[in-house]
């Protein structure tokens, strides 16, 4: 939009964790009310995310600009529906700047539209003035994620942290979740090429029984290294890895380090001890493609 902003109204910035999905059950009918579906499944909050800041300014005809990164862009669709369910709520024209700080790749499977979403809709609630608890902002988030099909439990998960089991799928405040706080880890990603969320949802059956997939139900899942191995029993069975991923897993395994691809994107991640970090590091970084060093997020989404 091109309408100039006039005198700025307020402003305010939330940031939300990336998420990595291992393993991941949908319940997306369309018979169910849209803050009743999504997944279940489990997975890990890392903490890099993205930074949302929201500026609102006056103005004599309504409209906004959403930039990733300090780039302008129109192919900004979650955050454009969570705008919209915003913009419902004011009667009044205004001019709304949108700036996205994304620190990790776009579409490798690390929840960058979920932690888009819920930290646009944290900021808008609080530059709006409208009370809304966080619980209520971040389910306007998970239905902009739903209906646009870029994610299913993203924002569940990125709105608690840590390392989560989904165990009924829906909206923060519906779907239920159990949180496992992780200390003294790092999270070692190597993203090799990004896959669409819409693509991978369409051409993959996500919604049978778990006993139809292979693997347990996530209410069986321990620790780390029991996530670890029944994700990669899930991908495998699934059919998601490669020749090449497989070669990388195999030589992590021989180190004795479990691993397994991101759902949705060709991303080989593990959780090891901090001091175990270095030895991983080492055997990845001969292979080709961005090699992200983090640690585990256990806070969530918040409001800065």
């Amino acid at each position: 939009m091109t309408c100039p902003p006039l005198r700025l109204i307020a402003t305010s910035s939330a940031y939300s964790p990336g998420h990595i999905s291992g393993i991941v059950r949908a319940s997306n009918s369309r018979l169910q009310p849209i803050l009743r579906q999504g997944s279940e499944g489990a997975g890990i909050s890392i903490d890099r995310g993205v930074t949302t800041t929201v500026s609102i300014f006056d103005s004599q005809v309504s409209g906004f600009q959403i930039s990733i990164n300090d780039v302008p862009t129109s192919e900004a669709e979650v955050s454009e529906l969570v705008l919209l369910q915003y913009l419902r709520f004011t009667n009044k024209p205004c001019y709304l700047e949108v700036k996205h700080e994304i620190e990790i790749p776009v579409g490798f499977g690390l929840g960058t539209s979920g932690a888009a979403a819920l930290s646009l809709s944290y900021a808008l609630n609080k530059c709006f003035s409208l009370g809304l608890s966080l619980e209520e902002a971040a389910q306007i988030a998970h239905y902009a994620e739903v209906v646009c099909g870029t994610g299913l439990g993203s924002v569940i998960a990125e709105y608690a942290g840590g390392f989560e089991c989904r165990t009924v799928a829906g909206a923060p405040g519906i779907g239920k979740i159990t949180k496992t706080n992780i200390e003294g880890c790092k999270a070692i990603i190597l993203c090799m090429s990004p896959i669409s969320t819409k693509l991978i949802l369409k051409k993959n059956d996500f919604g049978c029984p778990w006993s139809e997939q292979g693997v347990k139900n996530p209410l069986g899942i321990a620790n780390l290294k029991d996530f670890l191995d029944t994700s990669h029993a899930f991908v495998s069975n699934k059919g998601l890895i490669d020749n090449e991923s497989r070669d990388i897993m195999s030589n992590l395994s021989s180190w004795g380090f479990a691993s397994s691809l991101a759902l949705f994107g060709r991303t080989i991640f593990t959780v090891v001890p901090k001091d175990k970090t270095e030895q991983v590091v080492t055997r990845l970084s001969g292979y080709r493609g961005q090699l992200i060093t983090c640690g585990i997020d256990n806070i969530g989404a918040r409001m800065l």
